[in-house]
């Protein structure tokens, strides 16, 4: 029982969490013959590595699952109600538009992870191997700084939207430390932003590897009941951060411009944009990391070339058929 995951435009399975499982998608097991030391800081770069791609992964797939389906929810009851009330949602319109907002940039890191995105291939089908980890690599960079630079891009255009509108407070007490939540430097803020990410994105693999074991366990009269408890005690913690996050907007400061029926501030939307840019751009670094310290050639940290998976899947079955071929020579 997997969770349904989703792109900008189709739904899938969402595939088993590949940290911690002793498995990297393909990683070839690195030769006895290197030292020591290089075997252990590769293989600790691609556990580290390895621990964020699926952070992100999971939160990544979650949301748009989750802005999907709701999107999904909000259009049928919008056309019921306005078939059998004779009047529309009031904040269907404004809502959706931010759902469609997130589906849209959100799903950048995962095409880029996928290896979805539309590629001009010809030059790379003619190059050797080392040629095409070369190209890989200055194409993977080049791309990531781009959607770096359209990050900061939308990221200024969001803040000019911004005015003098205000959502966190100056500062928070925590744990009996005082943090300046509002004169906070952006860089510190994106990685905190990251960090809470990627840390969300393995709340949800826990809860779906331990809650799926539990289920397993559980027998046929319990699991619907159990299954149900989980659903409900999700929804009750959805719920309350939900209204934390609108107590936030509702005590919000300075002049903003907001959403005719939501009242919801604009340049939080359009905050969205920078985000999945950023999310795209790791993604793309990512991949230039893994060709950097692998002998393979990924399109991204986890997915291998398609070509040179294809040679290889090509060269094992002429083995195999050789192998055969002998066999039944040797019989004959």
């Amino acid at each position: 029982m997997g969770w349904i995951a989703a792109d900008a435009s189709t739904l899938v399975a969402l595939p088993p969490a590949r940290y911690g499982e002793g498995s990297f998608s393909g990683t070839h097991t690195m030769s006895n013959d290197q030292p020591t030391g290089q075997r252990r800081w590769r293989s600790g770069l691609k556990h580290g590595f390895a621990w964020l791609d699926d952070g992100l992964s999971w939160f990544e797939r979650s949301a748009l699952v989750t802005c999907i389906l709701a999107m999904a929810a909000i259009s049928v009851a919008n056309v019921i109600s306005r078939n059998t009330l004779g009047s529309s949602i009031q904040f269907a319109h404004d809502v959706t538009q931010i759902l469609l907002v997130i589906v849209t940039f959100m799903g950048i890191g995962i095409g880029a992870r996928e290896a979805r995105h539309i590629r001009v291939s010809a030059i790379h089908d003619l190059l050797p191997k080392s040629a095409r980890k070369v190209l890989l690599i200055v194409v993977s960079l080049t791309t990531s700084l781009l959607l770096f630079a359209l990050a900061g891009y939308g990221w200024d255009y969001a803040k000019s939207t911004q005015r003098s509108c205000r959502v966190l407070p100056d500062q928070v007490e925590l744990l009996g430390l005082t943090i300046p939540v509002g004169s906070m430097p952006m860089s510190v803020a994106v990685v905190i932003v990251l960090a809470a990410l990627i840390l969300a994105g393995h709340g949800v693999r826990m809860i779906h590897h331990h809650g799926g074991r539990l289920l397993y366990r559980l027998g046929p009269i319990m699991r619907p009941l159990a299954l149900g408890a989980g659903l409900i005690a999700g929804f009750l913690v959805a719920a309350w951060l939900f209204g934390a996050f609108l107590e936030l907007v509702g005590n919000r400061e300075g002049r903003c411009r907001i959403t005719s029926s939501t009242g919801f501030p604009v340049y939080l939307v359009h905050m969205l944009v920078p985000l999945g840019f950023m999310l795209g751009a790791i993604q793309f670094a990512l991949a230039a990391i893994r060709n950097m310290i692998s002998p393979d050639n990924y399109l991204s940290w986890y997915r291998r070339d398609e070509y040179l998976a294809a040679e290889q899947a090509g060269m094992s079955e002429t083995q195999a058929s050789r192998v055969e071929a002998t066999e039944e020579r040797d019989h004959g």
